[in-house]
């Protein structure tokens, strides 16, 4: 009896050792089910700044461009007609461009975004600005406003072009790229002469020499010779730089005065008269200037430029705001055009490359994040509107504008991924 009552004993002992360990199991396999393996996908290491430019090219896509009459990016959005179908210039479609071209950049080491840049925009986005090109009066081949040989072509519209071939050319190592820069380059050597010093011409036809288009020249013909080496490229930058720098800039602020023309346009020794507008774009090309002659020649003069430049710029075109979304209070791009302000941001960026100073691309980062969180941007269409601190109502919207936007949240992500 004794023997039977120790073997159940040990019997159900054997079972509460059995049921305890099962328990443990179970558990240890729910432990399993709630913590998930973490995978490291694409997305979770894409910049945050990439995937906004993506949504927001992707977006401008499928309202300006898809549907439109010879696959040309429109100039608002709702469509309005009016001439060529409502087809954006040359100025509005290089803008879109230039966003496509930044973002295909911060994109490189993505493969995902890489491919669908190089299926869905490379062929089409060229062939479409291509149709722009005409040989004017028998003038040498240029971009016009309008596609048609007898539109009227801009220089400062074409360097925008010639900078973004030129770009793409260094990241792609395409000559088709370079060749349109080649281009670019010989309009422009068309538009300048010995009048009033030098510079270039704003357009064909017109008497004013301009910064908007004498800045950006020097630009362009500094990254064609690091593109090619060749010197006669870098002589033209420092020729124009030093040029614009002369008989442009305001010596009370650094800041950048918009043109000159002659008192007597049939008079070439009659006094020369300035238009003192300053806009962003109009210092944030000499910024860029002279941080790529800095980093060509390593003369101290040039980078000392850009610094006085880039002082005197964001006094000027940022102000003080308090953003409930970030929480923080910070310098905020000031209502504007908002394409000025792309076009000054390569400036700062140019700069930002050479001292690593962080104070004037950290102001664009806060600026275009509050934008993308607040009710800056439109939920239905991603569109931002042109007052980055939100709280305005807008009901159409340039493409111009948003290609900027593009550009400049292309160019956060490019810095983003470098570790800004």
């Amino acid at each position: 009896m004794k023997n039977s009552k120790c073997t159940i004993l040990l019997a159900f002992l054997f079972c509460l050792i059995v049921f305890a360990s099962c328990n443990k199991g179970a558990a240890k396999l729910n432990q399993t089910k709630a913590t998930p393996k973490v995978t490291n996908s694409v997305d979770s290491i894409t910049p945050i700044f990439l995937k906004r430019a993506d949504t927001l090219l992707t977006s401008i896509t499928t309202l300006y461009l898809n549907g439109m009459p010879r696959d040309i990016w429109s100039t608002n959005y709702p469509r309005t007609d009016g001439y060529w179908d409502g087809a954006a210039v040359i100025w509005g479609h290089g803008a879109a461009f230039s966003g496509y071209v930044a973002a295909k950049e911060a994109a490189a080491c993505f493969p995902d975004y890489k491919s669908k840049y190089e299926t869905n925009y490379d062929t089409r986005l060229l062939t479409a600005i291509d149709k722009f090109r005409n040989t004017r009066n028998g003038g040498p081949e240029a971009y016009a406003v309008y596609p048609g040989t007898g539109d009227e072509r801009y220089y400062d519209d074409n360097i925008w072009v010639g900078l973004d071939m030129t770009d793409l050319y260094m990241l792609t190592h395409e000559s088709k790229y370079l060749d349109r820069a080649k281009l670019v380059w010989n309009f422009v050597l068309s538009g300048t002469d010995n009048l009033m010093g030098g510079g270039v011409y704003w357009k064909e036809g017109n008497k004013s020499k301009n910064t908007c288009s004498t800045a950006p020249a020097a630009v362009l013909a500094a990254k064609l010779y690091q593109a090619t080496h060749e010197d006669a490229y870098l002589q033209s930058a420092k020729s124009l730089y030093a040029w614009c720098k002369q008989t442009l800039q305001d010596p009370a602020d650094y800041l950048y005065w918009d043109n000159v023309h002659l008192s007597d346009e049939s008079n070439p020794n009659s006094a020369i008269i300035i238009a003192k507008d300053k806009y962003p774009y109009n210092s944030g090309q000499p910024m860029q200037a002279a941080a790529l002659l800095y980093k060509i020649t390593h003369e101290a003069q040039y980078l000392t430029d850009a610094q006085n430049i880039a002082g005197a710029a964001y006094n000027k075109w940022f102000i003080a705001f308090n953003s409930a979304v970030l929480g923080e209070t910070f310098q905020i791009l000031a209502p504007g055009h908002v394409w000025f302000q792309a076009i000054m941001f390569r400036g700062f960026i140019e700069l930002y490359k050479i001292d690593h100073n962080k104070t004037y691309v950290t102001a664009y980062k806060k600026t275009l994040t509050h934008a993308w969180l607040s009710n800056c941007r439109n939920p239905g269409t991603n569109l931002l509107n042109s007052d980055f601190r939100g709280g305005t109502t807008q009901t159409s919207w340039e493409i111009l504008h948003e290609g900027a936007c593009v550009e400049m949240l292309a160019r956060l992500a490019a810095l983003e991924k470098d570790g800004l």
